[in-house]
């Protein structure tokens, strides 16, 4: 029996011995490939569990007026930043703690698909993460939220024993004091919206970081950003920062802009178009003052506006819908992202092209018939003709190209534009292609490239284009229609404004610009190519030609369209002018579900009303474009009495004068037949 047991105990203690050395062999290769295999990685990661690469934020550059008035600001608040590797390793528990960073922000914690552009990403969106998609264990704090109340920076204090790997601390947020004034030039900055996410990564951005969305903010983002500092701290087991290891890289602040212009100016200029729009019942409108000199832009305004502010801390899904939703649209830009019909404005550019290719000289005479009606044939079978109708229906008698421009006489213009009508002197007509060179030649059709995000081209409508988009024949109607600003062509307030300008400086069409100058944080400038002057190009007519035209302008104001107007515009300075009004389709959706066009109690199309000017007359320094939105009115609006009055007061406003008194009541104007639908050659008064 004890022999037995002895053997039984002998081959226990082999066995014992057999696992011991094999799980001592193991351990053994378990630590040689820790410390030589791995032994790298870990010794890496055991620094990082004690010392971390903080990023130093880089204050954004601010934004000054040309009076030195600053319009842009860094605002300090609250900032919400997580460690992710110190955040709980257990996935319930990671999950609570981002929780309640969602709940007490009020920010979505995953990201809904399609939720598109607000500007709140989610918590978990921001978190680095592998392409597996599982969280990157890095000691970096990463932002979360900005502008965080103080109320919701306090909650999340207090409870800080239970959200290990979050962080309350500083940052910055822009702050507008100008609100909607500047609104649709400055733009506004927030998070990097979800959809260009990878594209600002390749570009060396942090997911998390706060860039330019709109307006100069976007335009001049590379300027503005600055350079961002770190430091390397050591760090808690809750990602707190103990203490700083070594001397900081300090930060480079973004440069500074400067704009052209003057902040009171452009507050003149909203207002004046804000009580002119009330006054008409009008909606919406825009107003350009531009110094031809140089294409420095003086004054952009665009109503309805909005406030820039509302974006600094992320506006929410709500605010959002409520903007995009609005029928107002107040987030269009209508001075470069509307196009409308140019209306009798177009006709600067009639009279330059007639003149320039010799079609008719400064004593060339039209005449306009009693009745202000000529006959066109058709050119198929000339027993059919087409009555073509002057806004003025006792006619204008003989016209130059000067008092042509002053009265807007249509006659005049449709006959230069396509060539005289059935039974009178013959003058060649410019033709279609001729007035679509002219008018891309004073940037029609083309954007201005001003430095700023969705400004649109207009359109000069060819007879290719009609017959590709359309499918219609261009005839010597369609011409006649273009050449007084009516039919198909379209044009942004800013490229009006434009053209006006380089008629007022002998034809160069400068480069539209918002920014002056850039300067570093230490005050000293910084050479830019945006902030060059640029020339478009010199168009193509001789000065004495331009001269004309400029004198049919001054005209204008002095004894012709813009004459109702004249106790409302400035005397004290002489100024030169053009009226337009231009009918539209402002469509609507009828009871039987058909689409049709809004009139007046006439039956009239409604209209919209232009006013272009530019002062001093002999030396010009300023171009003013006023735009009045005729949509949604149940009454024709018109340049002379709508827009006229509006332009008086911004350059009221430019040129230091008084105020205008209480406009007395507008004379009467006749308003005759307005054309139909496909626009048979009526013509409403300027």
């Amino acid at each position: 029996m004890d022999r037995e047991r002895l053997r039984t105990t002998q081959a226990r203690l082999a066995v014992f011995r057999l696992v011991a050395t094999a799980a001592l062999a193991l351990l053994g290769l378990r630590l040689w490939h820790i410390q030589f295999v791995r032994g790298d990685e870990l010794r890496g990661r055991a620094r990082n569990n004690r010392f971390a690469v903080r990023e130093i934020e880089a204050d954004r550059g601010v934004i000054y007026d040309s009076q030195g008035r600053q319009v842009v600001f860094n605002r300090p608040q609250f900032a919400v930043r997580v460690v992710p590797a110190a955040l709980p390793d257990a996935p319930e528990a990671r999950q609570r703690v981002l929780s309640r960073i969602a709940e007490v922000l009020n920010i979505p914690l995953t990201s809904k698909p399609g939720a598109g552009g607000s500007g709140r990403p989610s918590v978990e969106s921001l978190l680095p993460r592998d392409e597996a998609g599982r969280l990157l264990p890095t000691w970096a704090a990463v932002t979360v939220a900005r502008n965080v109340p103080r109320q919701a920076a306090f909650d999340l204090m207090e409870d800080e024993i239970d959200l290990p790997g979050v962080i309350i601390g500083e940052s910055s947020v822009r702050e507008y004091p100008t609100g909607p004034t500047l609104a649709h030039l400055l733009g506004f900055s927030g998070s990097i919206p979800e959809d260009t996410v990878d594209d600002y990564v390749a570009e060396g951005y942090q997911r998390y970081d706060v860039v330019g969305r709109t307006g100069i903010e976007y335009t001049y983002e590379s300027d503005l950003r600055g350079a961002k500092g770190e430091r390397v701290v050591k760090v808690d087991a809750m990602g707190q920062a103990l203490e700083t290891m070594a001397e900081p890289a300090q930060p480079v602040p973004g440069h500074s802009l400067t704009l052209t212009l003057d902040t009171e100016f452009q507050r003149a200029a909203e207002e004046a178009l804000r009580l002119g729009l009330e006054r008409i019942g009008a909606r919406s409108g825009a107003v350009v003052a531009i110094d031809p000199r140089d294409g420095a832009l003086r004054a952009l305004v665009s109503l309805p506006t909005f406030d820039n502010n509302m974006f600094s801390t992320g506006a929410s899904s709500e605010e959002w819908k409520g903007l995009l939703e609005d029928p107002a649209l107040p987030l269009l830009n209508r001075a470069i992202s509307g196009q409308y019909p140019p209306g009798s404005v177009f006709k600067l550019v009639t009279a330059t092209a007639s003149l320039q290719e010799g079609l008719v000289t400064p004593q060339t005479r039209v005449v306009c018939p009693a009745g202000g009606i000529i006959q066109v044939a058709n050119e198929y079978d000339p027993a059919i003709t087409y009555p073509f109708y002057c806004w003025s229906r006792a006619g204008h008698g003989a016209m130059t190209t000067a008092t042509a421009i002053a009265n807007s006489c249509d006659v005049y213009f449709y006959e230069i534009s396509g060539g005289n009508a059935t039974g009178r002197p013959q003058i060649q007509g410019l033709g279609s292609q001729r007035l679509a060179r002219y008018a891309e030649r004073f940037g029609f059709g083309s954007r201005t490239e001003i430095e700023l995000l969705g400004e649109v081209e207009g359109l000069v409508p060819t007879p290719d284009w009609l017959q590709d988009v359309w499918g219609m024949y261009w005839g010597t109607g369609q011409t006649y229609i273009m050449g007084i600003g009516q039919g198909y062509t379209l044009v942004t307030p800013l490229q009006l404004a434009n053209m006006v300008a380089a008629v007022a400086n002998g034809g160069t069409l400068y480069r539209p610009h918002l920014v002056q100058s850039l300067g570093d944080a230490a005050g000293q400038p910084v050479e830019s190519r945006k902030t060059r002057k640029t020339i478009l190009r010199r168009i193509d007519a001789d000065p004495a030609n331009l001269a004309v035209v400029r004198s049919g302008m001054r005209l204008a104001v002095t004894s012709g369209t813009a004459n109702p107007a004249w106790t409302q515009l400035p005397t004290q300075v002489a100024l030169a002018g053009k009226t337009g009004t231009a009918e539209f389709c402002d469509t609507y959706r009828r009871e039987d579900g058909s689409l049709d066009c809004r009139r007046d109690k006439d039956g009239h199309l409604l209209t919209h009303a232009w006013f272009a000017s530019f002062a001093p007359y002999e030396t010009p320094e300023i171009a003013v474009v006023v735009f009045v939105d005729g949509s949604g009115l149940d009454h024709v609006i018109q340049g002379s009495t709508d827009a006229a009055p509006i332009a008086g007061d911004v350059l009221r406003a430019y040129f230091g004068l008084p105020a205008r008194p209480a406009p007395a009541a507008s004379p009467d104007l006749a308003v005759p037949s307005g054309p139909d639908v496909d626009g048979d050659g009526h013509s409403h008064g300027d």
